[in-house]
This record gives structure tokens, sequence and C-alpha cells, in this order.
């Protein structure tokens, strides 16, 4: 591989980690004020509130990601895989997410509100090379 290839190859992926960043900030902050919103608003407890706010951002991190972070990667025919495999990984870190604030709810005597910004702002991290390296990888012996 040639130098310059290198170098076009870093630059995508590090616009994609940035991308990525910037989609999963956005998706944060909609998990955290449609979560925050029902909690506050009594409408819901802790944990149903959670998945409230988890929900209406796993459209907005999909969205975002397939359509933007990792356009490059896209391939005809992959918006169903790519949706069943983000899911999988998104599901397991709410799941991850869940447990976190299950345990500060049990375990700390903080505020409600506390636990779940800071569960919420836990997993975020965790998903971008699972995204990246199977979620919207596709790849042709994969098709």
């Amino acid at each position: 591989m040639t130098t310059d290839v290198k170098y076009r190859k870093l630059r995508t992926e590090t616009a994609s980690a940035g991308k990525f960043a910037v989609v999963g900030v956005i998706a944060t902050l909609t998990h955290a004020a449609v979560a925050s919103s029902l909690l506050a608003s009594g409408a819901l407890p802790p944990l149903a509130a959670n998945l409230g706010g988890y929900l209406v951002a796993f459209w907005v991190s999909f969205g975002g990601h397939y359509f933007w972070s990792f356009a490059h990667l896209r391939q005809k025919g992959t918006a169903f895989r790519s949706i069943i495999r983000f899911l999988i990984i998104s599901v397991s870190g709410f799941l991850l997410n869940s447990a976190i604030l299950s345990l500060w709810l049990k375990l700390t005597p903080w505020p409600e509100m506390t636990g779940l910004l800071f569960s919420i702002a836990i997993v975020p991290a965790l998903t971008f090379l699972a995204a990246r390296l199977w979620a919207f990888s596709h790849h042709p012996a994969e098709t």
C-alpha cells in the first residue's frame, strides 16, 4: 500500500471517528433529554424513562451512522443487515447502561437523575469499534 493510499485511508477513518462522535453526542443528548423529561414529569420510573430515551436515541444514532458516519462503507442492499447488527450492538449497550443505572439506584444515595445521566455517558465510547468493524462494514464475502 502506498503512502498516499495509507494517508487517504487514515483521513477517512479519522473522519468516520469524528462523525461517529458527533452522532453519538447528538444521540446521547436525545437519550438524556427524552429520559430526563419522562423522569422529571413523573410519567415513568427511572428504568422505564431510560428505555423511552433509548428507543428514540436508537433511531437518531442509526440514521446518523448509516447515512453519515459510515456512508463510505454502505453497499447496496445492506441497510437491513446494518439495522440488525447495530440493534444487537445497541441493545447490548443499553443492557449495560441499564445495569449501571440499576446498580446506581441500589447502591448509592445520590439522585436518580445523576445516575441516569452517568449511565447514559458510559456506553457510547464502547460502541464505536463494534459499529465500525461489524455493523456497518460489509465485505463482498458476506453478501
